[in-house]
């Protein structure tokens, strides 16, 4: 009995230095599966500005208030309102002409929404514009994000997991596609819609918002592991990391 309490002594204090060991390693392991959804819930993914212009591909801009006012913002410089006054905004008009969402007053000259387009707004992001107010008197400039589509992550192709300025990194390449909306689904049944104003007269809806719907895109993403777990770095910019 008394020989034997050494080794069981050893043992027991062994215990605790494997568990911390395999829980260590445990924690370190890169599990794809959580790194696809924290890339897919990240704001920087759901973004999607592009382009040399930044462009926002996934939902289209339209303005609504007093002719005079918002002709500008849909490229117009007729200082009466038409309807054709809108086509330099091709899904704009697509929207007032087959949506129906929109309408054109005479008297006093202004565009805004329509019964459908009021209803159809309660999935559309109204963005409050420098120096103004959100609120509900007529005639008011208002800009409306119409979403067309948002952006779906299809797969992690690799994983590159490396050491730098004394950090654990793993590097994460992934493929995503544009997966439309309702509304987008709409819009591209069109083979092509007018366009007067872009230099042509028909676009393709793919010409128009820049979704590339035959396209798979490829990007990157950057983790790095902080007390045992992985971290997604929106913003690597300032960080040596990155």
């Amino acid at each position: 009995m008394t020989q034997n309490a050494p080794k069981k002594t050893c043992s027991i204090l062994l215990i605790p230095i494997l568990i911390s060991l395999f829980g260590c390693n445990a924690q370190q392991e890169f599990d794809r599966r959580e790194a696809a959804k924290a890339i897919a819930d990240s704001e920087k993914f759901k973004d999607c500005h592009t382009g040399m212009n930044n462009w926002d591909a996934c939902n289209c801009s339209i303005y609504t208030g007093r002719w005079e006012t918002v002709a500008g913002y849909w490229g117009s410089s007729k200082d009466r309102s038409q309807p054709d006054s809108l086509k330099a905004n091709p899904v704009g008009y697509w929207l007032y002409k087959d949506q129906g969402y929109l309408q054109l007053s005479s008297s006093p000259e202004i565009l805004s929404l329509s019964e459908a387009g009021k209803t159809a707004s309660r999935g559309w992001t109204l963005v409050t514009l420098p120096g103004k107010q959100v609120s509900a008197i007529q005639g008011q400039l208002e800009r409306w994000e119409v979403p067309l589509a948002t952006k779906k992550l299809v797969a992690i192709t690799n994983v590159v997991r490396e050491q730098r300025v004394g950090v654990q990194v793993a590097q994460v390449s992934y493929s995503w596609v544009y997966s439309l909306t309702p509304l987008g689904i709409e819009l591209f049944k069109n083979e092509k819609l007018p366009s007067t104003g872009r230099g042509t007269e028909w676009s393709t809806p793919t010409e128009l918002t820049g979704i590339d719907l035959n396209k798979t895109y490829e990007d990157k993403s950057i983790f790095t592991l902080a007390h045992g777990v992985w971290h997604l770095e929106e913003d690597c910019r300032s960080l040596d990391v990155c």
